[in-house]
C-alpha cells in the first residue's frame, strides 16, 4: 500500500481506530519467539503502511476508489458547475 494514499485516508476519516484491517504484524510465539503473523486486527497509527494487506476486506486501491481517490493518494478535482459568481466592482 502507498504511503500517500495511507495517509489521504487518515485524513479523511475513512480509516481510523474502529477500521478492520488485515495486516502483518508482529506477534510472540511459543518459547518467546518473536514473527510476523497476518491478521485482522483494529487500525493503529503503529501499523505502516507497507504492512496493510487488506482494509474492511478490500484491497485499498479498490477501498480508495469507492470514495473517488486514487491509487497513489490524490484527489481529483473538479470544474466547478453554474453559474459564475457576479463581480463586485
Amino acid at each position: 500500500m502507498n504511503k500517500n494514499l495511507l495517509s489521504t485516508l487518515v485524513e479523511r476519516k475513512l480509516v481510523n481506530t474502529d477500521t478492520v484491517v488485515r495486516a502483518k504484524i508482529p506477534t510472540v510465539g511459543f518459547h518467546e519467539g518473536q514473527y510476523i503473523a497476518v491478521k485482522d486486527v483494529h487500525w493503529e497509527s503503529t501499523i505502516t503502511a507497507d504492512n496493510i494487506i487488506d482494509i474492511e476486506g478490500m484491497d485499498p486501491d479498490r477501498f480508495a476508489k469507492s470514495y473517488n481517490i486514487k491509487p497513489d493518494g490524490s484527489v481529483p478535482t473538479y470544474k466547478k458547475r453554474g453559474r459564475k459568481p457576479k463581480m463586485v466592482a
